[in-house]
């Protein structure tokens, strides 16, 4: 409950203070920090990234990504591109611990961070183009190598410590729980940042940012729905919380690095739905008052 009142002043704090919005650049060494944090003591097991659930944790993020886009293109191209970024996140750095607090295979959840952290980076500077293809999105391979490296250079840093450094890595534990905090402060400036854009640059009515709440609670349902159902009685929490905890700091810095604030705004309102569900996990498990 603690973490959910963080993550609320967080959001308060930049809308009622944007000035931070000069400082957005920073969201991506948060994000590369947040994934050291989070992958510090992990070991890479290549008989759980083959599990073939985690193909099916893919296949569901570019089905309802592609099903929501067009439905959403619709109404507009914003909105279509929004709920595109919005069903594309990867799963989250913090989906592992509520999976163990669940009960659940947490070395399933973890691999599919590696996984689909690792497939976001990969496609979403291919596909971004053909999406938007006359706006600000002119994704190159540059654009692609950025991506890549904030997701695979934490993973590669972490690997070789626990290889060549196993000593370091113990000291270093630690400080996993200063990624949360990182993950707090990267929040203030994406909300910042949409602020600030929403103030000065954009023409886009209340309406329209009403329709993007919407439209990133209807993914929040089907997301974790979606996952549990899926995984039935065996895997429904894994899968849940694979698919609809979702690494939405990195859609936000994509949106904000090269769309437009106000698309940014579709991944930061599913941070406080996908939030509110936690929060009633929390109250429905007294054990998970723990996270």
């Amino acid at each position: 409950m603690k973490k959910s009142v963080f993550l609320f002043s967080a959001i308060a704090c930049g809308v009622l203070l944007p000035q931070g919005h000069s400082y957005a650049f920073l969201i991506r060494y948060c994000i590369m920090l947040i994934l050291f944090c989070s992958l510090l003591d992990l070991e890479v097991d290549a008989k759980s990234a083959l599990n073939p659930r985690l193909g099916i944790i893919v296949a569901m993020m570019m089905a309802i990504a592609g099903m929501t886009a067009w439905v959403g293109n619709w109404f507009s191209p914003d909105l279509g591109l929004t709920a595109f970024m919005v069903a594309m996140a990867p799963t989250a750095a913090a989906a592992p611990v509520m999976t163990r607090l669940l009960n659940g295979r947490v070395d399933y959840v973890m691999t599919s961070v590696i996984v689909t952290n690792s497939f976001s980076a990969i496609a979403l500077p291919l596909i971004l183009p053909v999406l938007s293809p006359t706006s600000q999105a002119g994704i190159d391979w540059m654009a692609l190598l950025n991506t890549l490296m904030v997701v695979l250079l934490p993973l590669a840093m972490t690997q070789l410590l626990q290889k060549l450094a196993p000593h370091l890595v113990k000291q270093l534990l630690p400080v996993k729980q200063a990624g949360f905090y990182l993950w707090v402060g990267a929040i203030y400036l994406a909300t910042a940042k949409a602020t600030h854009f929403i103030e000065a640059e954009s023409t886009s009515s209340q309406s329209f940012l009403i329709e993007i709440a919407l439209v990133s609670l209807l993914l929040c349902i089907v997301n974790f729905g979606m996952g549990r159902w899926l995984g039935g009685y065996d895997w429904g929490q894994e899968m849940g919380q694979s698919l609809g905890q979702k690494n939405t700091l990195f859609s936000i810095w994509i949106c904000l690095t090269f769309l437009t604030p106000v698309i940014a705004l579709g991944p930061m309102f599913y941070i406080v739905f996908q939030n509110l569900y936690n929060s009633y996990l929390l109250a429905r498990h007294p054990k998970l008052e723990q996270v």
